[in-house]
């Protein structure tokens, strides 16, 4: 069988995964060999005009300056900037009210569809050394010498790696072979998402709406379509409702998303079909084991009613490029050691802890239909430290990192 070598192999082509091997290329230098493995090739990238697609991300601004740093380049026409708030809790009534002024700063994040973010992070990896290739992982094997770890593809070729990185999603098919233990809880939502035009501006304000029903309806901005502004909606509702608003005719669904958010931004079109798909909380007791590490969705997807599953992968990321940077030469620049596989273990595990119990916690709260007062309780809560500027710069410090 044939073999190939690399010092870091990611498998997995999405944002986070290509971000990963970004952050091995910069940490460990130019002498590294960093790899992404993905099923295909990279799609082509959509024409200046297309209409956006309703896969997005809202991209903390955090992640978009270390982005930045790193040669990634994100064209323009295919996102939109994020500089205030406003969540609606289930009485209708304005709850928080939150602007990129109140953290110093001019924008909140960046809503990029994952295609232009997946393009970016990849043409600036690609750039910079990091090599695609194309095949599907079917085992894990380890090394010679227990210092590297073997991937077999389909075709039986085998790249041979001091470190792989799981990057391939919360459906990962590598990460059971490399003896790491998920533990999934199915949430009784799925996610339907659409996008639309709009009749007024929407002034780069993001809007969510947690409904009398538990279900959550977001409306984020979008760049122009045909010089009209535009949102994409991600609704976290019951299957049974999902699959009747993606059944809907267009003018249908207008009217539905228009009732739900009490025509705030003045829906007139549809942008697009909708899609749904299911929700998940993922966890991992340990994301990291012999020469293999989890990152991203495949080591801890969550609701995405805060939107930020990709923050938090983006952030893995950042703190192995640093990891790599300082550390690495100190054992002998291997990028798998143990030494800097547990220090990542010790440095993402209570941010990500943290950001999974925040986003479940605020699941069941308004989804508590049981317990009516304290889902009034939450409402209340909400809108009263919603008035407190320091409560609005602790919540923005951790929104936009």
């Amino acid at each position: 069988m044939s073999r190939v070598h690399f010092d870091v192999l990611v498998v997995g082509g999405g944002p986070v995964g290509w971000a990963c091997a970004l952050a091995a290329r910069q940490g460990l230098g130019a002498t590294a060999r960093v790899g992404v493995l993905e099923r295909s090739a990279l799609p082509p990238e959509a024409p200046t005009d297309a209409p956006p697609a309703a896969r997005v991300y809202t991209v903390a601004v955090g992640n978009l300056r270390a982005l930045a740093e790193a040669g990634v380049r994100i064209r323009g026409e295919r996102a939109a900037d994020v500089t205030a708030m406003r969540v609606f809790g289930r009485d209708g009534a304005l709850a928080l009210d939150v602007s990129a002024d109140d953290g110093g700063d001019d924008i909140l994040a960046r809503v990029i569809e994952h295609d232009a973010l997946t393009h970016a992070i990849a043409r600036a990896a690609m750039a910079q050394g990091v090599t695609l290739r194309i095949g599907v992982a079917t085992e894990l094997h380890d090394g010679e010498g227990a210092a590297r770890k073997l991937v077999e593809l389909d075709d039986r070729t085998l790249l041979d790696a001091r470190v792989v990185l799981i990057a391939d999603g919360a459906g990962s098919t590598l990460r059971a072979a490399a003896g790491l233990d998920a533990r999934h809880h199915a949430y009784p939502q799925c996610g339907v998402v659409a996008n639309f035009a709009l009749r007024e501006a929407h002034r780069g304000t993001a809007h969510q709406w947690f409904l009398a029903d538990g279900s959550i309806l977001a409306l984020l901005p979008l760049p122009e379509v045909r010089g009209e502004p535009a949102v994409s909606m991600v609704w976290s509702c019951p299957p049974t409702q999902a699959q009747a608003l993606c059944a809907m005719s267009d003018a249908a669904l207008v009217a539905a998303v228009r009732a739900a958010s009490a025509d705030a931004l003045s829906l007139c079109a549809v942008v697009g079909g909708a899609r749904s798909f299911p929700l998940q909380l993922l966890r991992l007791p340990d994301p990291v084991g012999a020469r293999v590490l989890a990152v991203g969705d495949a080591a801890h997807a969550m609701h995405p009613l805060a939107g930020q599953g990709v923050n938090v992968g983006l952030a893995d990321a950042r703190t192995l490029r640093d990891l790599w940077r300082d550390d690495a030469p100190r054992v002998g620049g291997d990028a798998g050691h143990p030494l800097l596989l547990g220090r990542y273990r010790r440095q993402r595990y209570a941010p990500t802890v943290a950001m999974q119990l925040a986003t479940d916690g605020l699941f069941r709260l308004y989804n508590a239909t049981e317990h009516p007062l304290l889902m009034a309780a939450g409402d209340a809560g909400m809108r009263l430290f919603g008035q407190l500027p320091a409560f609005r710069r602790m919540l923005l410090s951790a929104a936009m990192q």
